[in-house]
């Protein structure tokens, strides 16, 4: 699980989708990109809004005035966590919308990944 994350962290977000030299690298990498961003980002964003807005909510029922500091203390820790957490959840998906081909610079990065995951569970394929 971690070195699936570690690939698609090191290939995927850490690099510019235009460092790639053709335009199928391109593309995927692109895509990869986007849908890390409305898959786990956005939506760790929606998670720390609402549970920021609901332990302010239950501040301001128990101290019966207005309250906001409780927002941003708990929307950051929850972002994080739901951040870590939804990339966890989705990583298969990520890694396997990188299998291009041994061809092309991430589809032969994937491969080796695989094949080193493959062998620490000592399976054919996960």
């Amino acid at each position: 699980m971690t070195l699936r994350m570690d690939y698609f962290r090191k290939y995927i977000l850490e690099r510019s989708p235009t460092s790639y030299e053709t335009l199928m690298e391109k593309d995927w990498a692109y895509i990869a990109r986007r849908e890390y961003y409305w898959d786990v980002t956005l939506r760790s964003v929606g998670d720390a809004l609402f549970a920021g807005n609901l332990a302010a909510a239950a501040r301001m029922f128990m101290v019966k005035r207005f309250v906001v500091w409780p927002v941003f203390p708990v929307g950051i820790i929850t972002y994080f966590y739901r951040n870590h957490d939804l990339f966890w959840f989705h990583n298969k998906k990520f890694f396997d919308m990188c299998n291009l081909g041994e061809q092309y610079e991430i589809g032969l990065e994937r491969n080796k990944t695989l094949k080193q995951c493959n062998e620490l569970l000592d399976r054919e394929d996960f």
